[in-house]
């Protein structure tokens, strides 16, 4: 079943060291608009350490993206601060100075930056949307058909096909046939 009934309201999950978000509901596009974000980010990184390459200068200070599991790690990374810097709208157990740290996109990034507070908000923060869009592939068409019988026996009965009233054409006059029938 898909529930039609999107979340409208601001949500709170809870992170580790007593941290607690709020958050706007997760949309397909606010999804989208991170993911394009986060893609931009890991080309801005792949470029620059191109350009650097190619003048012959050091890689000091920048990711190595050459590994497939390093590039995805800091793709996960940027996805994570994007998403959260766009949709947390306050937060409790975080200070700065001595106070109440206000949560500015510097310092949402900062949060996110420790491992099991970034790791658990993507998973409690994204799990809505995994789940809507698990249910919806679930109840979707048949990559091999509707009639597949790998998908098991067809329940519908036969339809009956009835007789067509209308008569059956006969062959289409041309050009020749047509003159050759009106002259006597």
């Amino acid at each position: 079943m898909i529930d039609l009934h999107q979340q409208v309201d601001p949500c709170d999950p809870e992170l580790p060291y007593g941290l607690k978000v709020t958050v706007k509901p997760l949309t397909t596009a606010g999804m989208a608009a991170a993911q394009a974000a986060a893609r931009r980010a890991v080309e801005a990184i792949e470029r620059q350490a191109r350009e650097c390459t190619e003048a012959g200068l050091p890689l000091d200070g920048l990711p190595d993206l050459s590994a497939k599991s390093e590039r995805d790690g800091f793709y996960q990374t940027q996805l994570i601060r994007e998403l959260a810097v766009r949709h947390v709208t306050s937060w409790t157990g975080v200070e700065l100075g001595g106070g109440p740290a206000p949560p500015t996109a510097e310092n949402i990034v900062a949060v996110m930056e420790l491992y099991p507070v970034g790791e658990r908000f993507f998973q409690e923060f994204t799990l809505r949307q995994v789940l809507l869009n698990a249910a919806k592939n679930g109840s979707g068409l048949s990559a091999a058909g509707t009639s597949c019988r790998a998908e098991g026996p067809s329940t519908a009965k036969a339809v009956a096909t009835p007789t067509c009233p209308a008569p059956e054409a006969g062959p289409e006059p041309t050009d020749d046939s047509a003159r050759t029938s009106s002259t006597p």
